[in-house]
């Protein structure tokens, strides 16, 4: 996550989906946090802002929130996101992803005491599950494992790669990774608006599966929801 990607279309569709799915229970968000780089146009995605008919509806309350960011950059900060109280009771780690091993330990013993006592860990990179070597962009399998064996759900942000044979390829490749490292259930939603995202449900409770349907069928076409894998 980058500060500059605050109140943009990602955001948007991140927020409605984690409001759904911690109804009732705490989560932790997890920002997974890296410096903002310059030389992309990545998280300029406010046109949504402009386009109520499309979008307001799908949760008016992130929605309105977000309106001042349509406008104004100064306000683009995890900061800003995390004052919104969008979600009562959740807690928030903030701190910047270290590069190199060893510090990355330490920051995720504190991310782990971040989250104890929550039923729900949201982990949000910039880019997504590692698939060959660690960066500070990405997830490891062994952190979403640890996440487990404390007795969480974890829910895990993913951006599309090119992956030979598209959004579907790609989902069932990394749904099947998440049960070959131990998980018991996987359940993948993608958002399609913009750019193609994915977030992959590891243990969720029968509870969270349900809400995740439901507000599969209250986005539709904007959403691809597949099937649930077990181990």
């Amino acid at each position: 996550m980058e500060d500059r990607y605050a109140g943009d279309i990602g955001d948007f569709g991140k927020f409605a989906l984690i409001r759904e799915l911690s109804t009732g229970i705490r989560i932790g968000i997890c920002w997974y946090l890296v410096p903002d780089e310059e030389d992309t146009n990545d998280g300029r995605h406010r046109k949504y802002l402009s386009r109520e008919d499309d979008f307001r509806a799908l949760d008016e309350t992130v929605f309105d929130a977000f309106i001042p960011f349509r406008d104004d950059s100064s306000l683009r900060s995890v900061g800003t996101l995390e004052k919104l109280g969008l979600v009562p009771g959740a807690v928030f780690h903030r701190d910047v992803v270290p590069r190199d091993a060893d510090s990355r330990g330490a920051w995720f013993s504190a991310l782990r005491r971040t989250v104890a006592g929550c039923q729900l860990a949201f982990l949000d990179p910039d880019n997504g599950i590692a698939n060959a070597a660690l960066t500070h962009k990405s997830v490891s399998h062994d952190e979403v494992s640890t996440l487990r064996s404390d007795g969480l759900a974890v829910l895990v942000y993913h951006h599309q790669t090119r992956m030979k044979g598209g959004a579907a390829v790609e989902a069932a490749f990394l749904a099947r990774q998440l049960l070959a490292r131990g998980a018991r259930r996987v359940q993948t939603i993608r958002f399609r608006p913009f750019s193609s995202r994915f977030y992959f449900l590891v243990n969720g409770t029968d509870a969270m599966h349900q809400r995740l349907g439901s507000f599969a069928r209250r986005w539709g076409t904007k959403v691809v929801l597949f099937d649930e894998v077990t181990a």
